[in-house]
């Protein structure tokens, strides 16, 4: 059974969800302030985090931040009022995978709840093998090994690889880079790129295919 880490500072949506979440057979457990979530998020496993943005000693924006810096890796969905769309560039910028704005019928939340979680659990079990020269890389770890020792690479070389990976044969653009592995705060760097490239086509050669003043693909 999935766990569901549900925050929302409003006790009568808070239990609404759980309870709609509990039916559709999933484990929920639902909390009300930044600090509640910070420590079960670090403390205990769950398959999806559902945040609200809007929430007792802090916001989700910051919480999700601070989870993704300390490699955090659960998905997370932020139910909101907020529906600028500066604020939802601010949400996917923090790491979440999903937006959801309020006022919201619960059945939208569980089909994006359900969408999420097949993706995850398809995700844990998912390695790419034979990348070349007996490289493979487990895109639920983030770990690249060659002959089964692991390779050292920066967090944000690990990001962009899974990046590359999960977009076989499609141009990602540097826009769409910098919006997924700096984080939010971070002033993004072509230079940085470039070097987080070259580092990458030490191991894998030359499948990672520039585009210049469009972007990158990995070709396979």
């Amino acid at each position: 059974m999935a766990r569901i880490l549900v925050l929302e500072d409003e006790l009568m949506l808070n239990e609404m969800i759980c309870d709609y979440l509990v039916s559709n057979n999933y484990e929920c457990v639902g909390v009300k302030s930044y600090d509640e979530a910070l420590d079960l998020a670090y403390d205990q496993n769950f398959d999806l985090w559902v945040f609200d943005v809007k929430i007792i000693g802090g916001n989700g924006f910051e919480l999700l931040d601070s989870l993704r810096a300390a490699s955090k890796l659960t998905p997370c969905i932020f139910t909101t009022s907020l529906n600028s769309i500066n604020d939802l560039n601010k949400g996917f910028l923090s790491g979440c995978d999903d937006y959801l704005k309020k006022p919201f019928e619960l059945k939208e939340l569980l089909l994006r709840v359900q969408n999420l979680i097949k993706r995850e659990f398809s995700h844990k079990n998912e390695k790419v093998e034979n990348l070349d020269n007996n490289y493979t890389y487990d895109i639920a770890t983030k770990t690249l090994k060659k002959n089964d020792k692991q390779v050292k690479l920066s967090k944000k070389e690990s990001d962009l690889l899974a990046l590359f990976l999960k977009n076989k044969n499609r141009l990602i653009t540097r826009e769409e880079i910098y919006a997924q592995i700096w984080d939010i705060g971070e002033v993004p760097s072509e230079l940085s790129l470039r070097v987080y490239i070259r580092n990458l086509r030490i191991h894998l050669g030359e499948r990672i295919i520039s585009k210049p003043k469009l972007g990158y693909i990995y070709v396979v």
